[in-house]
């Protein structure tokens, strides 16, 4: 296929066409323009998914081809190894069965279901391309047509043509003269939904919770449950991966906003219920937090040895080298875990959770109504945490501070949806107090880490001086942040006034 100068062409839209289609000719759009059709390609691939089409509900396709061979598809997510366009990830492996690398890799969707052939496609594509005076790509076809098999017989015979171009005008020119001979804009739904003949996409495993002014307390529970769910689900594979430590960050993430929502809706939640899916996440938040914490304290001693310097930098770089080992093997056995029979337990309970939390009556009560009191515990809890903290405090009662900040951050996040921008701006206050105590309690770790690897024996002289200059750096970004936090709180004291009253 030609390529395009400068990049492929963004703008597209799809169109459904019958088989039979005669598409209008393109070589009267621009008296200049050069039509080049390209050879037909035939696409022979089988599409592999659960019976009830987990992965396509969660956006994901599994399909091989004798070449590439097999092709996994991951959604995009707003951060981690799939942002920000997806993954395309390619395996070799017969045609026989996914290999095992694969079926790990989207264990998380399917769970105990098992993963199976459910089409067989073979798409005939012919391209197009319009070129300017100039050699230029203005405009592509991609012209697909499907036919769908069971066995060697045809079930299914389908056609769409994707039209691409930068210039919105010239699009909308193709678009009109295509649909006026028959062609009708494509419904978004999966391929692999209208290979077995779905009028749309198959509807998500959870599905997003829009809020409303009559919006219900459990409503927002749901909402709440859903979003940390599906960001869980969504960066398991990056977790499996490895390949970016903010999959790790995300899933853990997940863990602490659904603790915190089943603490912050405790009154609008059955209490055995909420009670066992906080221990499962109690279990699964330590596993995350593992490789997580030693991925911070490994990420913040390696910047901070970079800054040193040169005399000092490979002394300090080699101290904090076992740190790398540490994440090794905090990794592999989360990985561990995750290959269990409870993890998969644990995100069925989960996913049920997300789709139908079991509600106490409170839950049918409106929003605006409950949700104020909700958020006023864990406030009261961190406004007595920080007029307790006044002064020359441990280090420890500063991080429970932090964890309470947490807490009510979450709490206003979640009340935010349905209660309007000014508790959202209140949350983002309290996750600056967050922030600055954060810093404080990581430098507080590192320094407590380099002390105790500075005492290992056979630790060098010229070690012993890098390690003190790290230490020197994390004591001083301890005192900026123990000196900063109260102005801050000041701010998330002001901003509660303002939204809470």
């Amino acid at each position: 296929m030609i390529a395009p100068e400068g990049g492929e062409l963004g703008r597209g839209l799809r169109l459904e066409v019958p088989i039979t289609f005669t598409p209008e000719p393109l070589d009267d759009i621009n008296a200049s323009a050069a039509v080049i059709v390209e050879p037909a390609r035939k696409l022979r691939t089988a599409h592999w998914d659960t019976a009830d089409l987990r992965l396509a509900r969660w956006g994901v396709s599994l399909e091989y081809s004798p070449d590439p061979g097999w092709v996994l598809h991951l959604p995009a997510t707003s951060e981690g190894m799939a942002a920000p366009d997806g993954a395309e990830l390619h395996f070799d492996g017969g045609a026989e069965r996914p290999p095992q690398q694969v079926l790990h890799l989207i264990r998380v969707y399917a769970r105990q279901a098992p993963i199976e052939l459910i089409a067989r496609l073979v798409t005939v594509t012919v391209d197009t391309v319009l070129l300017d005076e100039e050699g230029r790509a203005i405009a592509r076809l991609v012209d697909d047509t499907v036919s769908v098999y069971s066995g060697p017989r045809i079930t299914q015979r389908f056609r769409e043509i994707d039209v691409f171009s930068e210039s919105g005008a010239l699009l909308d020119v193709i678009a009109t003269r295509f649909q006026a001979a028959g062609a009708q804009p494509a419904r978004p739904r999966a391929l692999v939904a209208r290979a077995l003949g779905l009028v749309g996409s198959p509807p998500p495993e959870i599905g997003s919770v829009t809020l409303g002014g009559a919006a219900t307390a459990g409503d927002v529970v749901r909402r709440a449950l859903s979003t940390s769910v599906i960001r869980l689900l969504r960066h398991d594979p990056g977790v499996r991966l490895g390949v970016d430590a903010e999959d790790v960050h995300q899933a853990r993430v997940a863990t602490r906003r659904l603790r915190s929502d089943l603490r912050t809706f405790r009154p609008l939640l059955d209490e055995a219920w909420a009670e066992g899916l906080r221990d499962d996440l109690r279990w699964l938040g330590g596993e995350l937090g593992s490789v997580r914490d030693a991925e911070v304290l490994r990420d913040r001693l390696r910047s901070a040895a970079t800054t040193l310097p040169p005399a000092d930098r490979r002394a300090a770089l080699a101290i904090v080298a076992p740190l790398g080992a540490q994440v090794g093997a905090a990794r592999r056995h989360l990985l561990k875990s995750m290959d269990t029979e409870r993890y998969v337990e644990v995100i069925d309970r989960l996913v049920a959770a997300a789709r139908a939390p079991v509600l106490t009556a409170m839950a049918a009560s409106p929003a605006r109504d409950v949700l104020p009191d909700l958020v006023r515990k864990p406030w009261r809890s961190l406004k007595s945490g920080a007029l307790a903290a006044r002064g020359d405090v441990p280090d420890e009662q500063l991080h429970d501070l932090r964890i309470r900040a947490k807490r009510c951050r979450y709490a206003a996040e979640a009340a935010a949806a349905s209660t309007g921008k000014n508790a959202a701006k209140f949350a983002r206050e309290v996750a600056a107090l967050q922030e600055v105590l954060g810093e404080l309690h990581d430098a507080v770790v590192a320094e407590a880490w380099l002390r105790d690897r500075s005492a290992a024996p056979r630790v060098h002289e010229t070690a012993l001086f890098a390690a003190g200059e790290l230490v020197a750096q994390q004591r001083d970004a301890a005192s900026r942040a123990r000196t900063g936090w109260p102005d801050v709180w000041k701010r998330v004291a002001e901003g509660w006034s303002r939204v809470w009253r």
